[in-house]
């Protein structure tokens, strides 16, 4: 049986589960609307029918499906893994174990391994809880998610996690979604990073993996019960089969979607979806066929949920909110440098800068503008083939401090230092070279120094918007220093590095 045939019988499996699904509420006794059963088989179908189609693309019409073969093949690649994949497989049963277990999953619903490390609330998982609780609310009394309590979460998040409602034990929901959460940061930091770098960098990728396993934002983004991991899993990826796999870019267009869908600011990461920055034909395209598919997305619970969304974040937008320094955003650093100066401006030059505060504010922002501009012109100017790190850390730098951003986005940084870190060039002489080992000193210092709480600083440190705009400063400073090669055709096959070796 030809794998064609194979993908044709699946695309069928998967378009009969959404129709039965669907179809549901016509049966005897069954309650009206979409119930959470319902979208998890719709969830479940709609993952069949993307198999289905990946397998037909993929197929060749004289291709052969021998699963004898296939078998063969996977344990024999698996068998052939380095060394260093089974010490890394010791060292997250380890970790899960002995640090996720004891850590998070207590008996007492509360995080008991340090006594305070980080800002902890009881019971564990708070955000998860809130998310579970609104969509509850919907699905039970169509209650929108964003009059009880402040929320900016687009509506299509209560959808997408609406199956969790299933689960009625909530100890056993938190543990399997932070263990979850556990393997799409291991995906996110280290097998994304691993397949879009070469082969000689793959300790400085494990360097930040491991650090980031045991990283302050991370233990919160798990003690929140977020999920920030997933999300920007979801769009690193659709970056990697945009431009490696060209062939299924469809499948990087809804996954880039599905990131936007579940948190607001991956919308920036649309940049990393242009290959040719000359065709700006294709780039409009593609662009206004993205948008208009996740403006459709945000009206999945209504019309009138959807202007509930739009308030939620206006408001949002026009104040401070959550200004702790857990919050790296700029509007909170500026809130909280104006409130006392951190502690080291003196009373005159802190009421100048609280008259002053706004043009602060609107400064920095023009600040980033003016560096995300540099990096998108840099791009334009090489128009080379691949995915731009630099431009890629750029983005990141923009996620975390234009929106409100709680201190467990930073579980989110390793990814794009390391792979920016892993495309820096080789210096030509030895001015370029001492300006590039300041470059990657800084960059190291600032990454490193948010791997700490903030309570656990000096307090004018505490706040994490100053390193990650050192990154950004850093990143743009390489950024102009990178050799200019000769300018490669935008249509030439995009092949990543690891997997080059071994076609």
């Amino acid at each position: 049986m030809t794998l064609r045939k194979i993908g044709f019988g699946v695309i069928g499996i998967g378009i009969l589960g959404v129709a039965v699904s669907l179809l549901a509420d016509a049966l005897p006794g069954a309650k009206a609307g979409i119930q959470s059963a319902q979208i998890l088989v719709i969830e479940i179908s709609i993952i069949i029918l993307l198999i289905g189609v990946w397998m037909r693309m993929a197929a060749n019409d004289d291709e052969k499906f021998d699963v004898r073969q296939r078998v063969r093949n996977f344990i024999t690649q698996v068998t052939n893994l380095p060394v260093i994949v089974w010490v890394l497989a010791g060292f997250l049963i380890a970790y899960i174990l002995f640090f996720v277990w004891p850590m998070f999953f207590e008996s007492t619903l509360r995080m008991n391994y340090f006594n305070r490390y980080i800002p902890d609330m009881n019971p564990i998982g708070h955000d998860l809880i809130m998310i579970i609780d609104r969509a509850k609310g919907w699905f039970a009394a169509n209650q929108s998610p964003y009059t009880a309590q402040v929320s900016f979460y687009p509506p299509f998040t209560y959808m997408f996690f609406a199956p969790l409602l299933l689960i009625d034990h909530y100890p056993t929901l938190y543990r399997l979604f932070t263990l979850s959460m556990v393997l799409c940061y291991c995906v996110l930091t280290l097998v994304l990073p691993v397949k879009m770098t070469d082969k000689r960098h793959l300790p400085l990728v494990l360097l930040f993996f491991i650090t980031g396993l045991t990283s302050y934002g991370l233990q919160f983004e798990l003690e929140r019960g977020q999920y920030n991991v997933l999300t920007f899993m979801l769009c690193l990826w659709a970056i990697y089969i945009f431009h490696y796999h060209p062939k299924y870019r469809i499948l990087a267009y809804l996954l880039f979607s599905l990131s936007v869908q579940l948190k607001i600011y991956p919308a920036i990461f649309i940049v990393m979806l242009i290959d040719n920055w000359k065709d700006w034909k294709s780039i409009l395209l593609r662009f206004t066929g993205i948008a208009i598919f996740n403006i459709l997305l945000l009206f999945t619970m209504g019309y009138q949920t959807f202007l509930d969304f739009l308030q939620a974040v206006s408001k949002q937008l026009v104040t401070p909110g959550w200004t702790f320094n857990g919050n790296h955003s700029i509007k909170a650093f500026v809130f909280n440098l104006t409130k006392d100066g951190f502690g080291i401006i003196d009373s005159n030059a802190l009421e100048v800068f609280k008259q002053n505060s706004r043009f602060i504010e609107t400064s920095l922002l023009l600040m980033f503008g003016i560096l995300f501009v540099s990096a998108i012109l840099i791009s334009y100017t090489r128009n080379r083939t691949g995915m731009d790190p630099y431009l890629l850390m750029t983005c990141m730098i923009g996620a975390m401090i234009i929106p409100i951003s709680i201190d467990y986005t930073l579980s989110i940084l390793a990814a794009p230092v390391a792979l920016a870190l892993c495309s820096i060039p080789e210096p030509k002489n030895i001015l370029q070279r001492l300006i590039s080992i300041l470059m990657i000193l800084g960059i190291s210092l600032s990454y490193a120094s948010m791997l700490i709480p903030f309570k656990y600083k000096p307090y004018y440190l505490s706040n994490a918007f100053p390193p990650n705009f050192l990154i950004l400063i850093f990143i743009t400073v390489l950024n102009m220093m990178r050799h200019k090669d000769a300018e490669v055709p935008a249509t030439e096959s995009i092949t990543p590095l690891a997997e080059a070796r071994t076609a």
